[in-house]
């Protein structure tokens, strides 16, 4: 009792302890507060980033025992077997180690490109310009599966929209299976993606654009700049920070395909990836030391990609700024 009325005493004469006090008991809750903001993102990169990808290297070096289902040190063995099915092209896997970085440029050289020239045409406002927002970013709002599936019923060879438009025109010869022939699976997959993925890279690189003082656009419009000089000179330096961030989203995405040709083609004909063919050893083989040996690869060969991605896009950040 007394200790307590002391220190009532020392807060009432002494106004620079009782600040002390207050400052101490605001400095705990913030602590408090951030331990708990960060307590659950921390947690979730603990276990589902560091200790999968952890687990991941470790069962590359082990084999899996099919008479104990343990799973067994094994050394280099998985990335030899890898390297041979890569190089054989046995279960095709050379032909998705060689689509992986196929869509690695695709997702580079087409896709970003692409949606920056849509961005730039559609910021000057041409009639329906806000429709062709609308309806370039409804694949990003619809389930994949829900799209794959109305992009098979148009290629489809008897119902199917473009087959039935090349007979009306007398085309008929050019008509085909077009996800099930070898020669048009890949690049039918492939345009595909190039449709679903313009929508939001185009959502984000038209804020960029919208951000761009309009005195700069006037400005050059009165000197009588052209459309391509403004979009070359103006546009791209001025938004190129957010195109690298979108053009380096892309090439990580490239690593990770395997929805789209496993929904549209089963992974069939020629378009299999290794994503893909990580997701069926585990799924239907079973093979977790193989699934994890192509795993680590494909993540090592996709860091040095996308690092000098990134060193490109650096440099010719600096040489505009």
């Amino acid at each position: 009792m007394n200790k307590r009325l002391k220190q009532k005493d020392k807060e009432k004469f002494n106004p620079q302890y009782s600040l002390q006090l207050d400052s101490k008991k605001n400095n705990r809750a913030r602590n408090i507060f951030i331990f708990l903001m960060l307590a659950w993102p921390v947690l979730n990169w603990l276990i589902f980033t560091f200790y999968m990808n952890l687990e991941t290297v470790i069962y590359s070096f082990q084999r899996l025992n099919r008479f104990t289902g343990e799973m067994k040190f094994s050394g280099l063995t998985n990335y030899k077997i890898l390297f041979q099915k890569i190089i054989n092209n046995s279960d095709s896997y050379g032909t998705a180690f060689r689509n992986t970085f196929l869509w690695l440029g695709l997702n580079v050289l087409v896709i970003g490109p692409i949606s920056l020239v849509v961005s730039y045409v559609l910021s000057k406002k041409i009639p329906l310009h806000r429709f062709y927002n609308a309806v370039l970013f409804i694949p990003n709002i619809i389930s994949i599966v829900i799209l794959t599936m109305v992009w098979s019923f148009i290629w489809a060879p008897n119902q199917g929209i473009v087959n039935d438009l090349l007979r009306m025109l007398g085309l008929e010869k050019l008509t085909r299976v077009w996800l099930g022939d070898p020669d048009t699976a890949l690049i039918n997959v492939f345009i595909y993606c190039v449709w679903a993925g313009i929508g939001f890279n185009n959502l984000i690189l038209s804020g960029a654009i919208a951000k761009i003082p309009k005195e700069i656009l006037e400005s050059a419009e009165l000197d009588g700049v052209s459309n391509w000089q403004e979009f070359i000179h103006i546009i791209v330096p001025s938004i190129w920070p957010t195109f690298a961030t979108v053009t380096i989203l892309g090439a990580t995405a490239a690593f990770r395909v395997f929805l789209q040709p496993q929904l549209l083609t089963n992974g069939q004909y020629g378009t299999s990836t290794i994503a893909l063919k990580v997701v069926d050893e585990v799924l239907g083989g079973g093979d977790y030391g193989l699934a994890s040996a192509a795993g680590v690869v494909m993540a090592i060969l996709g860091f040095i990609a996308v690092y000098i991605i990134k060193k490109f896009l650096d440099k010719m950040e600096a040489k505009w700024s």
